[in-house]
């Protein structure tokens, strides 16, 4: 759904046609060049830019995988509420990923030279 969502806005933020640049004489860049139809609207660039923005925020503080007890609504608030802490608070992902560091580290120290049966 999300892929669907960030396709369906990149199309949207392309230019009406898709063709070639056209080839401006000087005379023309001199003057500037008011045809609305042609151009993206500040409703269209500020769009993209949010959808930009919650996708990438979705993507690079998705967690890792859920326990299997869990069920599906409590995956996708716990999803949703780490992604807008990311939103309001990235350093918080930052101070979160550094406790997840040094708990890993005490755990590895802690269960050094066992081997798994």
């Amino acid at each position: 759904m999300i892929v669907f969502l960030a396709i369906l806005v990149a199309i949207r933020a392309f230019p009406v046609s898709l063709r070639g640049a056209p080839v401006f004489s000087l005379d023309q860049l001199q003057t500037p060049i008011c045809d609305i139809n042609g151009c993206r609207s500040l409703g269209d660039i500020i769009k993209s830019c949010v959808v930009t923005v919650l996708l990438c925020t979705w993507f690079s503080a998705h967690p890792n995988i859920p326990s299997p007890d869990e069920k599906w609504p409590r995956i996708a608030s716990r999803r949703v509420k780490i992604m807008l802490v990311t939103l309001v608070a990235p350093e918080a992902i930052i101070i979160w990923a550094w406790k997840q560091r040094q708990l890993a580290i005490r755990l590895a120290e802690k269960h050094k030279g066992e081997s798994q049966t």
